[in-house]
This record gives structure tokens, sequence and C-alpha cells, in this order.
């Protein structure tokens, strides 16, 4: 829904614009109820569980507030913006990193669209230019379902260039690069991100290939770091009773795997007490397989997830494993708001040099309602 002067007022600073372009104020509000017992055992054998259970903000979708315009300057040219930031529902805190989920200009020509900013990589399910999206069954941030958060994609980050094709024959391509932090813009002091990708749709069908490869920051650790190099592959095919999805993730020299290993205890996996807790040199693989099945006015949505990796560092050997499984039912009030409920289960365990096994395992349950403006 078009609310300019509502943009104007939360947004003063574009109000010199407002009026010369097409401005649009949206976001979409994810508010309900979460359950999630949970165990997780450390390297050092010390293990602690819970059943934490009250309101949450997010758990099908990111909340968000953002506001859009784009005004068209001539005959196969038109300029416009994106902003826009997380916010929480249950709490109302907003703003908290700025616009933190996307910030660019972008200018769409015969030639495709280039997006200039902080934005999401093209393999990712968010943001104005990814695809990986049409793939996976429950989203990145999915309460119950983290077949997403198995893999490694690539994530927000500030100073990149995104560029998306026209489509030929069902065939659109995609490249994004970043130059790297603010401080050290295309040094090499800096993670460089490129990525290249492919995407095809004809009728039911849909396919999806994305290569990247980061140019890591020489001062990640003592020595050389390893750059990263990431595969990502997805296909689709709705038989109308359903669509189903499969989505495949294959990395080499990783810093970090989704939310099962980030280096720190936030992590799935809490390697608190081991030799090594920090990683560049992870390799492995994820899948997941699920569909989405039209039913009694709504739909169903269910996914299975398995990761397996390891640090492949000369010095000393990790191993990792995680499956997951979800079941989430949505049903539409109107088009702009719909319930949901959902339960999944997740367990990820890791064996290594200087410890017998860590854990995490953890049983969740949710429902809710999201409104979108």
């Amino acid at each position: 829904m078009k609310k300019t002067l509502a943009a104007v007022a939360v947004l003063g600073a574009f109000a010199s614009s407002a009026f010369a372009a097409d401005v649009t104020l949206y976001g979409r509000l994810d508010t309900g109820l979460l359950m999630d017992d949970w165990s997780s055992t450390t390297v050092g054998d010390v293990k602690t569980e819970g059943t934490d259970w009250g309101m949450q903000s997010g758990n099908t979708t990111t909340s968000r507030i953002g506001v859009k315009g784009s005004e068209e300057i001539s005959d196969g040219l038109t300029v416009g913006f994106v902003l826009e930031t997380k916010i929480s529902g249950d709490t109302g805190a907003a703003f908290g990193d700025g616009f933190d989920r996307e910030s660019t200009v972008w200018m769409k020509t015969n030639y495709g669209t280039l997006w200039a900013g902080k934005i999401s990589s093209i393999w990712s399910d968010g943001g104005s230019n990814g695809f990986w999206g049409n793939y996976v069954p429950f989203t990145t941030g999915n309460a119950v379902g983290v077949g997403t958060n198995f893999m490694v994609a690539g994530g927000r980050v500030a100073n990149r260039l995104s560029y998306r094709s026209p489509t030929f024959a069902g065939f659109t391509v995609y490249a994004d690069y970043a130059f790297g932090d603010e401080e050290n813009e295309n040094r090499t002091t800096s993670d460089r991100p490129l990525g290249l990708g492919l995407n095809y749709a004809n009728g039911g069908f849909g396919a999806g290939l994305a290569f990247q490869y980061v140019n890591e920051d020489t001062g990640t650790e003592p020595g050389d770091p390893e750059d990263q190099f990431t595969v990502g592959l997805g296909m689709s095919y709705d038989f109308g009773v359903a669509k189903v999805l499969f989505a495949g993730n294959y990395y080499q020299n990783a810093n970090s795997v989704g939310t099962v290993l980030d280096g720190t205890s936030d992590g799935m996996l809490d390697l608190t007490g081991a030799s090594k807790t920090t990683f560049d040199e992870l390799k492995g693989y994820a899948v997941s397989l699920g569909a989405q099945i039209p039913a009694w006015g709504g739909q169903w949505e269910v996914g299975v997830a398995y990761t397996d990796g390891q640090d492949d560092a000369d010095q000393g050997t990790f191993e990792f494993t995680g499956y997951n499984g979800a079941v989430m039912y949505s049903y539409p009030l109107s088009k702009r708001t719909n319930v949901y409920a959902g339960a999944g289960y997740t367990k990820v365990d890791a064996d290594g040099n200087g410890f017998d096994k860590a854990e995490y395992e953890s049983t969740t349950a949710m429902l809710g309602l999201v409104h979108k403006f």
C-alpha cells in the first residue's frame, strides 16, 4: 500500500524526494509463542538443559520495516532505493544497527539491474537480489526448520555491487562483489566476497546454481588464511498438489557453518574449552529436501536437512554432523495476514582432538501470526 506521507513522517530525510518519486513504506510483523526444549553438552562434558517458552518475534520470517522508492528517468532507465531494518514485534525495538537488512540504491536498464550498498548475497533467501529462497522449505531463522542454517551462504555485507541480468529463455544471470569493510575497502585486510549465479525457470520447474569465493582478510589469523569457496545448487518442481524443493551446499575453507558453528558459544555446538574454537578450514556439505503442500485453504510446509563436515586444518581432527526435521501449517486470514503453527526437531554433534563429544539437541513448537503491510 502506497504511504508517501507516512514514509516522509518516519524518514524526514526523504521529504525533498518523496514527491518526485514513487515512495512506499512497507514491512511485516511476525509475533507468536515459542517453546524450545533443549540440551547442550560442551566439550568438557558439562550438560545444560531447559525448556524455554514465551513470546517471540520472527518465528517464521524476520519482522521488519522499510521504505523503498523508484523513479523512471527515461525509457529503459529507472532508479530507486531500498532502506530496510529489523524490528522486534515483541519488544518494539528497532533501528539497533540502522538499516541493517538492506541499504541500497539501484538502477534498472535494458541490460539488467544493478544494486549498490549493503545487500544480501545472490545465494541467500533474503534481500532484493537473492534466489536461494526458491529452493528451501524453511527460510533462514525459522524457529522449527533450520535446514538453511546448516549451510554456508553469503550474508548481508556493506559496499557490495549486485547485478541481475534480464531473463532470456528462462535463464537469469547473477553476479556480486563486495569491496570489504569501510576502513579497508578493496584491501587485503578485509574480506572480499565474489559470487556468480545462474537461475532457470520454466513452468513448474526451477533450478539454480551459484559459486561464491571469499578473498579473506589476511589478519584473520596468524599465517595465510585460506580463501573460502562455496557451491550452492537448488531445484524445484511444482506438481500442483505439491511443490518439491531441494537444495545442496558444498563448502571449503569456511570460517563458520550457519548456526551450527560460528566459533563462539552462540552456535548450536558449544566448543568452550576445546583446544581450537576458531576455524579457517571447515570443509563439508549440507542438503535439504522439502515440500509445500496446499491444503484446507492454507499450506503445509515440511522438510528435512542433513549436514556433515570437518575441520580440514593440519593441526588436529574435528568432525561434526547434524540433522533436522520440521513441519508447519500456515493459513491466510487475508491477503496480508496469516496464522501459523509448527514443530521441529534438531540434533548436531561433534568429535575432535582433545574431547569426546559436544552435542546440541532441541525440540521446538510455535504458534503465531504474521501481518504484512
